[in-house]
């Protein structure tokens, strides 16, 4: 009955503005785009965007609707394009940096999606309070003022209390007051927050899922006020179906491991290979957050407060160990070209002997690689990628050496509010065709979309594969051998 009396989701969002923060990002794209393909009536789609490095606000926006995530949607529906607002502004400003002019020009948004975060595990506390947490009280006194108001999703992550090896669909207990948090991160500078940062943060495993959690604080507060919604994806990873199977623009996640691992750059990892992943794919989150505003919207009573933990169960997650393994598999189909060494290396979850592994298997053949180079005359480059994988692995160590279970009974749930309309467009059922399927799609997205290799050379990056597997395999009994020859030379003769 709940089914008949519901419009569907086209019908909610015809002839409604939406004002989107992080429109720039991993999931801003995918939601911005998913809107315009799956919402044709929709009005105007105001993204909030920095004008940097010497570009407009248009060609910022033209730079990203010039990329292959669009290109389903410019298909069909290329007029949609034009329902694409820039709205200047700034996340780290009050206000959000944005002008009187441009408030205005969007008092009939109906739909706001805040995305906008920094995901830099490594940014100084002033920082990170000003873009992760100030900015949400930003969204949200903006969004008081807006006549027409139907939904507020505010993008959180299911990490943002690490310490809890269990997370419920709930907000938990504050860790600081938010308004001295920010209060704090506008009056000192940020080399006397960085003096008590740990103190401060008791000692959280980095800024950003600390402030994330201090931005949900203030989500319950305003919960009486504004119609909200807390949505908390964990690892979001390559697109399973939607627009492109297995896009994605950036490195983070296990993608990014993987795919280091396959160029032969990453022979090291500070991980526990017992520990299990959990990862959603990014389309699933995208449709899920899209059904939560509709939901808010016809369904949830005034002053609830929903949260979503967009997060796989786990019998659809997979340990570390076992997603190196099927990566290793996954390479001998479809390695990459530009292979530095072929793939392999080690693993151990103790810091100490990381540091040891990584010296001898990365930074002393990156010290000689770049010296090759110079002698070549062309720039060196390995040492510096060395720095930014070893720094990367240190503030991911918390992370990859714990493991998580996260309820997701709110997000199950978005599935069977879904009209038999909406089932087709917005189901929010995942790893359809199985987890091993899904991760052969993303190596091989990450393949295409982030290093722009095509699929034509694949048949040329196996014969180079198996010559590097060959010299790698002649390398190390080369070595065994001449230890052994020293042994034997110098105490059995």
């Amino acid at each position: 009955m709940m089914q008949q009396k519901c419009q569907n989701i086209p019908t909610v969002f015809a002839g409604a503005d939406v004002f989107i923060t992080g429109g720039s990002g991993f999931m801003g794209k995918v939601l911005i785009e998913k809107l315009l393909r799956s919402c044709p009536q929709i009005a105007r789609v105001f993204v909030l965007m920095r004008a940097k490095r010497g570009k407009s606000l248009d060609e910022r926006l033209k730079t990203i609707t010039d990329g292959v995530l669009f290109d389903v949607l410019k298909s069909k529906h290329p007029e949609s394009l034009k329902k694409i607002h820039p709205i200047e502004g700034d996340c780290t400003q009050l206000k959000l940096g944005m002008s009187a002019e441009s408030m205005e020009r969007m008092s009939e948004v109906q739909f706001v999606f805040h995305a906008a975060a920094s995901v830099r595990f490594d940014d100084p506390l002033k920082d990170a309070i000003l873009i992760n947490t100030r900015s949400t009280r930003e969204v949200l006194d903006w969004a008081k003022t807006l006549g027409k108001l139907r939904a507020v999703v505010h993008i959180s992550t299911t990490y943002c209390n690490p310490e809890l090896m269990r997370v419920e669909e709930k907000i938990y207990p504050p860790k600081m007051d938010w308004r001295e948090a920010i209060r704090m991160a506008e009056s000192f500078d940020t080399a006397v927050l960085e003096t008590v940062k740990e103190k401060l943060t008791q000692f959280a495993p980095n800024t950003y899922t600390y402030t994330k959690g201090l931005a949900e604080q203030i989500c319950y507060e305003y919960r009486h006020d504004i119609p909200l919604v807390v949505f908390r994806p964990s690892i979001v990873t390559n697109s399973e179906t939607e627009p492109l199977t297995g896009w994605v623009d950036n490195f983070n996640g296990p993608i990014g491991l993987l795919l280091g691992c396959a160029s032969g750059v990453v022979r090291a990892g500070l991980l526990d290979l017992e520990k299990r992943i959990n990862c959603i794919p990014v389309d699933v989150s995208i449709k899920a957050i899209i059904v939560a505003a509709w939901k808010r919207a016809t369904l949830d009573e005034p002053g609830t407060l929903s949260v979503y933990n967009s997060a796989a169960e786990p019998e659809k997650t997979i340990n570390y160990g076992t997603m190196l393994y099927d990566g290793k598999v996954l390479f001998d189909r479809t390695p990459l070209s530009n292979m530095l060494w072929a793939p392999g290396g080690t693993t151990t979850s103790n810091k100490y002997l990381f540091y040891l592994i990584f010296f001898c298997c990365q930074l002393l053949p990156a010290i000689l690689v770049d010296a090759l180079l110079r002698v070549a005359g062309k720039a060196p480059f390995l040492l510096k990628l060395n720095r930014k994988i070893f720094d990367a692995q240190v503030s991911l160590r918390y992370f990859m050496n714990n493991e998580w279970v996260f309820t997701n009974e709110n997000f199950k749930q978005l599935e069977y509010t879904l009209t038999n309309d909406d089932r087709k467009d917005f189901s929010t059922n995942y790893f359809v065709r199985g987890m091993m399927e899904y991760y052969e799609s993303a190596i091989l997205g990450g393949r295409r979309y982030l290093l722009k290799e095509p699929d034509e050379n694949i048949a040329e990056a196996l014969k180079k594969y198996w010559r590097l597997r060959v010299l790698n395999f002649s390398l190390k009994c080369t070595l065994v051998f001449l230890m052994a020859y020293c042994v034997y030379s110098r105490y059995l003769v």
